[in-house]
């Protein structure tokens, strides 16, 4: 099994004039570049890229979040996302980009951010000609409107505008958020805007990097893509409560609230209330997604179980 891509080389294959053995190009390995390496699901496609033997290129507000092992394996350039100039010469002559647009919960409309930070990236894709993008999206991108949702797919809009090949990940709930609510299911409850029946998609942020990784690394696949990642099933509320308190050991029920609830439950833990107001949004738009139109299949679906993951990752935090 191949576990490496091939970068751009430079060469004619030859043959020895003693014997049929031909003598191949100087192989060049991929040049990949990874944002928000520090992050839950950036961190694992660094691992992985390591691990198939690739020096990727990390661009890093604070190197210092970076292990040793990882800043003396890897190339950094220090810089912020939302600085143009440096993403598009930080950049430059690779082969292929792994984009992911960070949560800025201190920006004053988080909305425009997300567009800012995807412009930035098209620009640097189509001034670079930048072979391959991976670009983190959500599930619901295809929701339009004023919102989170609507404009992470006017950012799939402008990268695919570049005419690069590009690739679109829509994965679900990530089982990470429900460390934000870590208070909550102290009291016992977990509460959410939507119906408690209805059913999507949670996904472990290893399990979508792994994916993220195996695209980067890919040089079999072309063209503007979309490609949902749904987990191991789709669940309901109650179903998610069930598998959290099971894991954790203790009765969680499910709760609707209203939007106004949410609103104030925000704003109480000090949210700005552009941002605030704009997860509002967010949620009542997951709301409307009806599961069958995210297109499970085998390509979507990820290993890794709710139940398994909390048993690791949240029980410990109730012991």
């Amino acid at each position: 099994m191949v576990i490496f891509g091939l970068g751009k080389h430079v060469g004619i294959t030859r043959t020895h004039p003693r014997s049929c053995i031909a003598i191949q190009p100087e192989i060049i390995m991929k040049k990949i570049v990874v944002t928000t390496p520090t992050g839950n699901i950036g961190s694992r496609v660094v691992q992985l890229l390591l691990q198939a033997g690739v020096r990727p290129t990390l661009l890093v507000r604070d190197p210092g979040r970076l292990s040793e092992g990882v800043r003396s394996t890897c190339d950094i350039r220090q810089g912020d996302l939302s600085e143009q100039d440096f993403v598009i010469e930080a950049t430059r002559g690779v082969d292929a980009l792994f984009w992911l647009i960070p949560t800025n919960y201190g920006a004053a409309d988080p909305v425009a951010e997300v567009l800012r930070l995807g412009t930035i990236a098209a620009a640097a894709v189509q001034s670079n000609q930048i072979e391959r993008t991976v670009f983190l999206s959500s599930s619901g991108a295809e929701q339009t409107g004023n919102h989170l949702l609507g404009t992470l797919g006017l950012v799939e809009d402008l990268l695919n505008a570049t005419g690069q090949n590009v690739v679109h990940l829509r994965p679900g709930y990530l089982f990470t958020n429900l460390f934000t609510v870590v208070e909550e299911l102290r009291a016992g409850v977990l509460t959410t805007t939507t119906s408690l029946d209805h059913r999507a998609g949670w996904n472990d942020p290893r399990d979508v990097g792994e994916i993220a990784a195996a695209r980067l690394l890919s040089d079999s696949w072309s063209g503007q893509q979309v490609q949902p990642i749904g987990g191991p099933a789709d669940l309901s509320y109650r179903e998610v409560a069930a598998l959290v308190g099971e894991s954790i050991g203790r009765t969680i029920q499910a709760i609707q609230i209203s939007d106004e609830e949410h609103l104030q439950n925000l704003l109480g833990a000090g949210l700005p209330a552009p941002v605030a107001e704009a997860l509002v949004v967010l949620s009542r738009t997951i709301a409307s997604i009806k599961p069958e139109d995210l297109g499970r299949s085998d390509s979507s679906s990820t290993p890794t179980s709710l139940g398994a993951w909390c048993y690791a990752h949240l029980r410990p935090l109730f012991l």
